[in-house]
């Protein structure tokens, strides 16, 4: 509370430094009653007053007077500007009202402001947390689509984020555009999300992506991948192109997924088959001898 002496500032431009001042000196109580006793003598804001005013409710925590500032914003026809966005992102946050604040950086992205990275990557984290996946997807792309450079360990906190919420085509782009950012167990963990649950029209080009990131796609994952295809013989076109493509990058197929290829001959045609994994013999033959 302010003391006795104090003498309240004559007009808005000294109210404003004052409340700022209490501000810096996280006198926060203080900062709030002056912006409320300037609200009770005065009638004339502009958007440097009004930031100062939300500040100061917002480091008390004073919801219905930030609801409050906002209206008469909106009532006054006074634009938001950056720091507006940002005083109430980091207060929505501070709050947990973790999709509040995304809406209000949406908002803040559609006015052409461009949020600091250090509060995308916190927004983006606790999004992930309260499962809005979806939502710390855009998040990250407006950042991905800025032209400030990225944090790379942001591309792997958004993949596993996307992973666990079956985004698997938008976590799959992302691996493709930044996999030397991303380490081998969180390419070995998309691998295997997306060959099991992703689109298998995609497969494939996942299986390309992994060997060019460096990760050495083991057999598990070429069983995998192989199996979807058999109980789908409408994709048996798949098989044969990963099967040709494996021969091509020095990859064998294991014992078990051999015999599983040789069962269901009949759907790739068996010389197509017999010729295939003939390719794979004589490499597997070249591997055990080098």
């Amino acid at each position: 509370m302010l003391n006795e002496f104090y003498i309240p500032p004559a007009d808005g431009y000294a109210h404003s430094i004052m409340i700022s001042a209490f501000c810096r000196s996280k006198l926060f109580e203080e900062a709030k009653q002056l912006a409320k006793d300037f609200e009770a003598k005065f009638n004339k804001y502009d958007l440097v007053l009004l930031n100062t005013m939300l500040s100061a409710y917002c480091r008390v925590g004073e919801m219905e007077s930030v609801m409050h500032v906002m209206k008469k914003m909106d009532k006054l026809a006074i634009c938001p500007d950056y720091y507006t966005f940002h005083i109430l992102i980091k207060y929505f946050c501070k709050e947990k009202l973790y999709l509040l604040a995304y809406r209000t950086m949406v908002d803040m992205h559609s006015k052409g402001h461009q949020p600091e990275e250090e509060l995308c990557s916190s927004l983006i984290f606790h999004l992930g947390k309260i499962r809005a996946h979806s939502e710390a997807l855009s998040v990250y792309n407006m950042l991905r689509y800025s032209k400030k450079t990225m944090c790379k360990a942001l591309h792997e906190k958004i993949l596993h984020i996307l992973i666990a919420g079956g985004l698997l085509k938008d976590a799959y782009v992302v691996v493709k555009d930044n996999s030397g950012s991303i380490s081998r167990a969180a390419v070995k963990k998309f691998g295997s999300a997306f060959v099991r649950l992703g689109n298998i029209n995609l497969v494939n080009d996942v299986m390309k992506v992994l060997h060019g990131s460096g990760y050495k796609i083991d057999e598990g994952l070429f069983h995998m991948a192989i199996s979807r295809y058999i109980v789908e013989p409408e994709k048996k076109e798949l098989v044969l192109r990963l099967l040709d493509w494996m021969s091509g990058q020095g990859y064998v197929v294991d014992s078990t997924t051999r015999n599983m290829i040789l069962k269901n001959s009949h759907l790739f045609g068996r010389q197509v088959t017999a010729d295939l994994l003939s390719k794979q013999h004589v490499m597997s033959k070249s591997l055990r001898s080098s």
